[in-house]
């Protein structure tokens, strides 16, 4: 009886563990993409829709554009351009961080 009652136990716990990491897995695979939008602290914000469109946005200021996400680097056509501009990325936690044209890095925060 003993040990039915300690193999139920553990077998619940497993169960419990497997549920948690599998809800963990699904907020970390969402947090990697660049969907969504993205605030630099001087103000100006990038937002990536799910349709590859999306808008720049400073000072009340709107530039739309298209873009091709392509895992470490985003290819951005701005709205009257007809070439695009690529960038290198990485998402780390709630911040996007972009190489410009210098090879800086410039951090945005998901908003």
């Amino acid at each position: 009886m003993r040990k039915t009652i300690l193999s139920i136990g553990i077998i619940a716990v497993l169960l419990v563990a497997l549920l948690v990491l599998t809800g963990c897995g699904e907020k970390n695979e969402e947090a990697k993409t660049i969907v969504g939008s993205w605030q630099h602290t001087a103000g100006y914000t990038y937002t990536f829709n799910e349709d590859k469109t999306g808008t720049y946005s400073l000072g009340g200021r709107y530039i739309e554009f298209t873009y091709e996400d392509k895992g470490d680097r985003v290819s951005i056509t701005y709205y009257g351009n007809t070439k695009a501009s690529e960038y290198e990325y990485k998402i780390e936690r709630n911040k996007l961080i972009i190489k410009d044209s210098l090879g800086s890095d410039v951090e945005y925060t998901r908003k």
